[in-house]
């Protein structure tokens, strides 16, 4: 059985624009349509997967 995460980075979210349900990708069937009004085009969330890291230097004179 594998556990999904629930919270953090690299976790994967869908939304509906015209519903607004947000869900992961299991709840979505194999034709990627909303589970709630049947839309097909669901968005995928980001949320800044990016790490804040040390900048590198541009300024080289």
């Amino acid at each position: 059985m594998r556990i999904t995460p629930l919270r953090g980075l690299g976790v994967a979210w869908l939304k509906c624009p015209v519903c607004r349900l947000k869900c992961r990708p299991t709840a979505v069937g194999p034709d990627a349509q909303c589970p709630r009004c049947g839309r097909a085009g669901m968005l995928k969330l980001s949320f800044g997967g990016r790490r804040a890291g040390p900048m590198a230097d541009t300024n080289r004179d």
